[in-house]
């Protein structure tokens, strides 16, 4: 196969914001996404700055698939992972440095840890950045950090932090996690930038938050090793 299916986390069931997606926009494929604005308002943004990352995700489109563009992620590791077949398998495309940022009322929209003005951000503040990123969940109980992957049409496998760093360092990472979801768990999100943001549901109105930074010297997962 040119393009080896990608053996690590692959976004299942994402909502439409959290993923990136190549479409036609004014006679060319642009790199897109949906943004959205509290409960009932969404944006699409695109750019045009991107071109070999189009061609990187139409190649595997070519491949295996009758239609160019569509959806692609972007993993921690800068890994273009893009699903084919009603997003069932997922190929690797390569991987992809370049900075996607996307103009927003004026203002610079992107996957950095920065708020509104520019500035930094601190766990525990809003994320005003886009949503796309690859889901993990913080498990009930709020000590170990999980994914799951696709064996079969009808068979996954939950891969455990705790399996891979061991208890303590799944533990005191999860800890991070479960300051600001609790210790019920649930879904949060790492961008190309290793930014960690959550969606947070309170009043009835969904909010995400900023989670903080993923350092290379944290006890994470593996990067996947692709042939």
């Amino acid at each position: 196969m040119p393009f080896p299916q990608f053996p690590g986390n692959c976004p299942r069931l994402a909502p439409k914001d959290a993923k990136y997606s190549i479409r036609w926009h004014r006679g060319e494929q642009v790199v897109s996404l949906v943004y959205r604005i509290g409960k009932a308002e969404r944006v699409y943004l695109s750019t045009a700055e991107h071109r070999r990352l189009v061609e990187m995700v139409n190649a595997v489109k070519e491949e295996y698939s009758e239609t160019l563009g569509g959806v692609f992620y972007i993993n921690e590791w800068h890994q273009v992972i893009v699903p084919v077949a009603g997003e069932i398998d997922y190929f690797y495309a390569g991987e992809y440095d370049g900075s996607l940022e996307f103009d927003l009322d004026g203002h610079v929209l992107s996957g950095r840890p920065v708020g509104r003005d520019g500035q930094r951000l601190s766990p525990g503040d809003e994320w005003y950045g886009p949503h796309p990123g690859i889901p993990y969940k913080l498990r009930a109980g709020g000590k170990d950090i999980s994914y799951e992957v696709r064996l079969s049409a009808n068979r996954t496998r939950e891969i455990c932090l705790s399996d891979i760093v061991g208890r303590e360092g799944a533990a005191q990472m999860a800890g991070r996690i479960r300051e600001y979801k609790g210790y019920l768990g649930g879904r949060f999100y790492v961008n190309e930038w290793r930014a960690m943001f959550a969606p947070m549901v309170a009043r009835d109105e969904l909010r995400y938050i900023y989670l903080g930074q993923l350092e290379d010297s944290d006890p994470w997962f593996p990067k996947p090793e692709v042939a």
